[in-house]
């Protein structure tokens, strides 16, 4: 666990490497056509499990107040269960350090029936699941976390959610 807490700024590095210009966030970072489909952004729900979705509560401060956006976190073994209300234009986001927490992948499957503009992954392995599954993604690039308690994929997490926050405050023609 100490080599990977030591391993925390060059993945924080790697996860922001490339992604940001002298004039802020680039374009397209999260796939073809992601800068059209979050302009249209008018509120976001985070879904996750465990450490992932403790990024996704720091998320919602910084979006809220940054990208002035309403958002929600979940738990996504809550998600599955309930009839969420789908506010018009909301993007789905899911946090996965695998991409595949059997709960965040079936909470994601389950909002394509839900009528959201459109889904984000947050997460760290390419191949996987939810990365394959959504319409936009965004790769942490933490490398293997081996610890049991999670110390790269929270802080890449983080570092993805910001570049979210800001690509969705620039666009709104917010500082």
């Amino acid at each position: 666990m100490q080599k990977e807490i030591h391993e925390q700024p060059r993945a924080v590095n790697d996860t922001l490497e490339a992604r940001i210009g002298p004039h802020g966030v680039l374009p397209n970072i999260f796939g073809v056509g992601g800068d059209e489909l979050l302009a249209k952004v008018k509120g976001i729900h985070i879904i996750a499990c465990g450490t992932s979705y403790h990024a996704g509560l720091v998320a919602r401060y910084w979006i809220e107040e940054h990208a002035r956006l309403p958002v929600s976190v979940e738990v996504a073994s809550e998600y599955r269960y309930r009839d969420t209300v789908v506010p018009a234009d909301t993007l789905f986001v899911a946090i996965s350090q695998s991409g595949e927490t059997a709960d965040t992948l079936a909470a994601m499957r389950e909002s394509r029936h839900r009528g959201y503009l459109g889904t984000l992954a947050i997460c760290n392995v390419p191949e996987s699941s939810v990365v394959r599954e959504a319409d936009l993604k965004l790769m942490t690039r933490a490398g293997p976390e081996i610890g049991v308690a999670s110390t790269k994929a929270f802080t890449t997490q983080l570092a993805a959610l910001a570049l979210l926050c800001l690509k969705l405050a620039e666009q709104r023609g917010l500082d």
